[in-house]
């Protein structure tokens, strides 16, 4: 990982994500991207993520970039994504739904349908993946299992992060909710990570996160195809609805139309 960026609402509140892109471009030696869209208000103070970084004794390269270019944020950040062309993106969340996430949209989700890179939600009501000590804590991950396609995708993907980030002895749990289709079948499994396979009934985004809290998870990561129809744009897709409910990070994965 050569470039991660971190997109910065300048919300007093952000610090669970600054940590964690501070100890993700300490862990993977990344340069790190603190990235603002700026829509002509005049911006706040931009978080610090190398003093953050200082804190734990670490040294990372960041550049703080503010960006303007258009009247939406949502389409300024993608402006500013395109040239700084991450590996990574990670972005914070209020976690909104219901009303509250139909008549104010997150920009976060809007620009995560928009990149071609994994996204990684961080809760600021929540827990983010830096540790104490400015470690990135991967011990406990939660992987979907939808179909062959997806499956695959989310465990390389879940395979990359820890090993990027240079985590070790990463447990994951494959989850499978009953549908009337077995689990799919993988050829081989990422290296460097132990896989358990456990099955659940119901709602898929209720099942993930469910298990999520249960199993008191470091990290949801799921691949997903974006929206599907009418009710996904409305509503929000299983992976947004996932986001909006977990106190952990949630690392959303395209998959290719």
């Amino acid at each position: 990982m050569q470039t991660i960026a971190f997109a910065t609402g300048l919300g007093s509140d952000e610090q669970p994500a600054v940590a964690t892109a501070a100890a993700l471009a300490a862990a993977t030696g990344a340069k790190l991207f603190t990235v603002h869209a700026s829509t002509g208000a005049p911006p706040g103070a931009m978080p610090r993520a190398d003093e953050t970084a200082a804190k734990w004794g670490h040294r990372i390269d960041n550049e703080l970039m503010v960006h303007s270019c258009c009247d939406d944020p949502a389409d300024t950040l993608l402006d500013a994504l395109r040239r700084i062309a991450p590996q990574l993106v990670v972005m914070g969340t209020h976690g909104r739904s219901g009303l509250a996430q139909i008549f104010n949209e997150s920009v976060a989700e809007s620009v995560a349908r928009n990149v071609k890179v994994p996204t990684l939600f961080v809760p600021l009501h929540g827990d983010g993946l830096a540790s104490e000590t400015g470690a990135v804590n991967l011990q406990r991950l939660v992987v979907p299992a939808g179909d062959a396609v997806a499956t695959k995708a989310g465990l390389e993907a879940a395979a990359w992060l820890a090993r990027t980030s240079g985590s070790t002895d990463v447990e994951v749990v494959l989850l499978h909710v009953e549908d009337g289709t077995p689990m799919p079948a993988l050829d081989a499994l990422p290296e460097g990570l132990r896989v358990t396979r456990r099955t659940a009934k119901g709602k898929v985004e209720d099942a993930i996160v469910d298990l999520a809290v249960g199993y008191d998870a470091c990290a949801v990561v799921m691949a997903t195809r974006g929206h599907n129809g009418l009710v996904d744009a409305l509503t929000g897709s299983h992976t947004e609805h996932v986001v909006r409910k977990v106190r952990c990070p949630v690392l959303s994965v395209p998959l290719p139309d």
